[in-house]
């Protein structure tokens, strides 16, 4: 998925489960940044892997409980509401990952189990500038003759999920 999917369903599911307010809205950004975009970053120091695998075992669940999990705790130690900042864009990361038609090791860095390319729904795109990499993705995909739709299909939902999550917010429904 790309970064504008992850950040605003982040957004979304962590304004479900916090009570609204300016200094948690900053929080919800903050936070939805370092574990629903950052998180990717660490594609950029998986050198040997090949373009359209360059996830690492933090991206995966085990990640999330090794990493996610004690990190929730110990940022949980200078606000309780942090708990839940760290966990829900981290999982909600890997839950859109899981989403997408690449492959992915649930079970990594201890088993090699995968979950096959083009199991999933969505074919990794970019909104508004179409990137080498969603260039590559629809090459590979037409190569492989995997289905799938375009995740932008999933950016219009996630939009209209922000907003119903604000009207309820502000109990306008």
């Amino acid at each position: 998925m790309n970064w504008l999917n992850h950040f605003i369903f982040a957004i979304s599911l962590c304004l479900l489960f916090i009570p609204f307010d300016l200094t948690n809205m900053l929080f919800i950004v903050l936070f939805s940044l370092i574990f629903a975009i950052f998180i990717d970053y660490d594609q950029k120091f998986n050198k040997k892997a090949p373009w359209y695998h360059k996830r690492t075992w933090v991206q995966e669940p085990l990640g999330l409980i090794m990493v996610g999990l004690p990190l929730s705790f110990i940022f949980s130690m200078i606000d309780k509401i942090f708990f839940i900042l760290v966990l829900i864009p981290y999982a909600s990361h890997i839950l859109l990952d899981y989403l997408c038609i690449f492959e992915t090791y649930p079970l990594a860095p201890f088993l090699k189990i995968k979950k096959k390319e083009g199991l999933g729904i969505f074919i990794p795109d970019n909104l508004f500038i179409k990137s080498e990499n969603s260039k590559k993705w629809r090459k590979r995909i037409k190569e492989k003759n995997i289905k799938g739709i375009s995740e932008n299909y999933f950016t219009l939902f996630n939009f209209i999920f922000l907003i119903i999550v604000v009207l309820f917010k502000f109990n306008i429904f």
